[in-house]
């Protein structure tokens, strides 16, 4: 199996060094999960349900920047969905045309807009890598494939979830390791939520919960989570954001994506 593991933690120390204090690995994670404006891990959120729905990380011919300069899915991308819509897909691309401080990610406040200018200029950045055909310092030569959703657990800074990487055919890859080139829409290698691993043939990546419908966690009968996509209506559900308990309610730009508020 292939896995793309979202965040993993490097060694914290070296076999010949003096161990490091509670403090200084509590110091050492978070700084590997920082968030930031919590782009990196809405784009960790991106590269799960594009996996998902479309079954592989093609963003050249699956994604395109539309008259707004947004990301956005071209025909052939919601083709590859079982929807024909790809509404999870659509619901994280749509958090572009939240309103300003709408969206919390924990006790993060999302940005939408540098959002957009982020997919727009890694999605740029892919074309030109893909475009280079694995010449030269621009090698994004990877293997046809194909990803199948396997499972999830927890991660370093939230939820890894695991995909089954094949061949269109079903044979193995020959290497896996080289759908790392694929993920630069997303901000790899830069993206510590994008920290890619291949064993045999599975791949894992550390989403922020919530953004993947299987990806929520829950505080007794109410979930927990600030922000949450559905493909069922969640509106009035009780939830917990920051250990305040109030419902979810429907973002105006997106059907599928809802806010948790009082």
């Amino acid at each position: 199996m292939l896995v793309v593991s979202a965040v993993v933690l490097a060694p914290l120390a070296g076999c010949t060094e003096a161990p490091l204090s509670s403090e200084e690995i509590g110091q050492q994670t978070a700084a590997l999960c920082s968030n930031g404006d919590g782009i990196n891990s809405v784009m960790a959120a991106l590269a799960v349900v594009s996996g998902k729905e479309l079954r592989r990380w093609q963003s050249s011919r699956d994604f395109r920047i539309d008259e707004d300069g947004r990301l956005a899915l071209t025909a052939t991308g919601r083709a590859r969905c079982a929807d024909g819509e790809c509404w999870n897909t659509e619901a994280v691309l749509d958090l572009q045309l939240a309103e300003p401080g709408s969206v919390k990610l924990g006790r993060i406040t999302f940005d939408a807009d540098a959002f957009s200018s982020r997919l727009n200029s890694e999605f740029l950045e892919q074309q030109r890598c893909d475009n280079a055909r694995g010449t030269g310092a621009l090698d994004c030569s990877a293997e046809e494939h194909e990803l199948t959703f396997k499972h999830q657990r927890a991660g370093a800074c939230d939820t890894i979830v695991s995909f089954l990487a094949k061949a269109p055919s079903g044979r193995a890859l020959k290497d896996p390791d080289q759908l790392a080139n694929k993920l630069i829409f997303v901000g790899y290698p830069e993206n510590d939520y994008l920290s890619f691993q291949a064993a045999g043939a599975m791949i894992s990546i550390d989403p922020t919960y919530g953004l993947d419908e299987t990806g929520s966690s829950s505080v007794g009968s109410c979930t927990a989570a600030c922000t949450k996509v559905s493909s069922v209506d969640i509106s009035g559900s009780c939830c917990s954001c920051n250990g305040r308990t109030a419902t979810f309610v429907r973002s105006a730009w997106n059907t599928s994506t809802y806010l948790c508020q009082a």
